[in-house]
């Protein structure tokens, strides 16, 4: 558990260090959501929104596969319902600081192994999402093509959490393969 706990440290410190990091939307200009196309792209330009869908690839991962594509919708759909708050004008103060945070305990308990009941997590994913999407949503809907933008978003993002289900997938295997290897039972 210490060897994981190591990499996930080193991770964490060499994804941080990188200048990048510090600008949530480093390639994003004021002039950038124009359509569907922007949209579809802007989930997989800024590296706050890979890591966090990526997460939440791993995270709805463990599930299984018919709840694996529920979860991953009503994910996009509460992150949409995050940025639909603005348009009624619902002020939440520390939305940004809510949303880390989720994202935060999300990985953690992800890095850890730490199992929580079915409940708890779904409160944790869906706070996530709602508060990524309030966030992001001056993103979305300060635009004339706002609704093709809003959809490339989602899009985006279900690609984004499919590539983290699909990675989550891939490193379980590795580590069967891994451990079957290292750890033949005819050798004990």
């Amino acid at each position: 558990m210490k060897f994981k706990a190591g990499v996930f440290q080193t991770a964490v410190l060499a994804v941080t260090a990188e200048p990048i990091v510090a600008d949530a939307h480093p390639f994003h200009w004021a002039s950038e959501s124009v359509g569907f196309y922007d949209g579809l792209l802007h989930p997989l330009s800024a590296s706050d929104h890979i890591i966090t869908m990526l997460i939440v690839g791993f995270w709805i991962s463990q599930a299984g596969r018919l709840a694996m594509a529920a979860i991953a919708l009503v994910f996009v759909a509460l992150l949409l319902l995050g940025g639909g708050l603005t348009l009624i004008g619902i002020e939440i103060a520390h939305a940004e600081s809510i949303m880390n945070l989720s994202a935060l305990i999300l990985g953690l308990m992800l890095a850890s192994g730490y199992k929580v009941s079915s409940l708890i997590a779904a409160i944790i994913a869906g706070n996530l999402a709602l508060f990524h999407g309030y966030v992001h949503a001056y993103d979305i809907w300060l635009d004339r093509n706002a609704l093709a933008y809003a959809t490339g978003f989602a899009l985006g993002t279900i690609a984004l959490i499919s590539i983290g289900i699909l990675l989550r997938s891939i490193v379980k295997r590795v580590t069967l393969n891994y451990a079957a290897f290292f750890f033949d039972e005819s050798e004990r």
